[in-house]
């Protein structure tokens, strides 16, 4: 959509009611032009009260190549120079109106235009800027970040299940297991990391063949997701006897 002509901006800020309605109509419905009407209107309040002194030959030149990053002499003193060069996306100054207002100052018409640049370029980055993360939820407190069905290591024959449960920082490993044997012994729960290198003791199913752990949240994210259970001789070696009764991965 076309935005309107800087000239009549500035004339908004210096003879209001010398303004097309039409035109006036289009800043009040356009954020664009708005921005740019209320950054000259801040320029002539900076400017006081006094009267309008016009400005010294070739200063809307040197204001424009300096906006531009041209060299002066190829800046022509009018504002059509800058629709060449306009922002992809912004609208090219268009004129609502069909005259120039001889009761618009030169410099003013000069720190329009520059500031429509400025302001196009601004806009133009908000348009097709990165767009805001979504913010991502947290989990909530006591839900299941995995589970798993616990099998025998030569059959696959079902063995029970078991879950881990978020608590804050603290994971709770809940272990149901069934058909394990009488094997001599007693049954001990381990975490096995997934590179099949490293395991850490939980405990032991003290009651029947069910039990609860708590185990640090980082744990299971450094891989230590392979819930094992072992039968192991009352012989004090701490370590895994090597016998699995059963076994699954979280996930």
């Amino acid at each position: 959509m076309a935005h309107a002509d800087i000239d009549d901006l500035a004339a908004l800020v210096l003879e209001p009611g010398d303004v097309p309605a039409d035109v006036q109509q289009h800043v009040h419905a356009c954020p664009t032009c708005a921005q740019t009407l209320e950054a000259l209107a801040a320029t002539r309040r900076a400017a006081g009260a006094d009267a309008l002194v016009a400005p010294p030959s070739g200063l809307r030149t040197r204001v424009m190549a300096e906006a531009l990053g041209r060299p002066a002499g190829v800046v022509a003193d009018t504002p059509a120079a800058i629709a060449p060069d306009a922002p992809a996306g912004t609208g090219e100054p268009v004129p609502l109106a069909g005259r120039r207002r001889s009761g618009v100052p030169l410099w003013l018409a000069s720190v329009a235009a520059v500031t429509a640049l400025v302001a196009g370029l601004g806009f133009g980055r908000m348009s097709v800027g990165t767009p805001e993360a979504t913010p991502v939820e947290p989990e909530p407190t006591g839900s299941v970040l995995a589970s798993t069905a616990l099998t025998a290591l030569d059959s696959d024959a079902p063995r029970g299940n078991a879950e881990a449960v978020r608590h804050d920082d603290i994971v709770t490993v809940s272990v149901e297991a069934s058909s394990l044997g009488d094997e001599q012994g007693f049954h001990e729960v381990w975490l096995i990391n997934v590179d099949g290198k490293r395991m850490v003791a939980l405990g032991i199913l003290a009651r029947g063949d069910d039990g609860t752990f708590d185990v640090p949240r980082g744990l299971i994210d450094e891989g230590y997701r392979i819930v094992d259970i072992s039968v192991e001789p009352d012989d004090g070696d701490p370590t895994h006897s090597g016998v699995s009764l059963a076994r699954g991965q979280l996930a």
